[in-house]
């Protein structure tokens, strides 16, 4: 695995690109780039000491791939909202644990869009109320933040 330095992981509240794995093959990464949100990140070591970021995020998707935007596991990032974080259209995070997983930081798994001339990996961030509307959704799901 070509691990990324530890140091530009992102942030939790980061919107990322990312190759999110299928549920069919969760621990490899996925045919396609998609916008995800970091909701954890921590410090992992090898046996021979190297040192690698792990990422928990949150699968994300148009709003028109969900029959039901108002379920409590979904954050929605509406239109008026997305080109301040990196995004091009309404968005849907779905915030539930089927829809996470952890990744190394590395070039497997994060890779910026190809249609995109020079984009970053990190798109950008949620501000005070997206984070606001996220805490919610954690709270109807019964979860607690953070997860580490």
């Amino acid at each position: 695995m070509k691990f990324y330095d530890p140091k530009t992981a992102p942030n939790v509240f980061d919107v990322v690109w990312c190759k999110f794995p299928t549920r069919e093959v969760p621990d490899q990464p996925g045919p396609w780039v998609r916008a995800v949100l970091v909701v954890d990140v921590g410090l992992m070591v090898d046996a021979d000491g190297t040192e690698w970021a792990a990422v928990t995020a949150a699968y994300g998707t148009g709003t028109d791939n969900i029959k039901k935007l108002d379920e409590p596991s979904n954050l929605l990032i509406p239109r008026r909202e997305c080109r301040a974080i990196g995004l091009h259209k309404s968005t849907v995070f779905q915030l539930d644990e089927q829809n996470q997983r952890r990744m190394a930081w590395a070039e497997e798994y994060f890779v910026t869009q190809g249609y995109v001339k020079n984009q970053q990996l990190i798109a950008g961030s949620l501000n005070a109320d997206q984070q606001k509307r996220f805490h919610k959704c954690f709270s109807k799901l019964g979860r607690t933040f953070p997860l580490s």
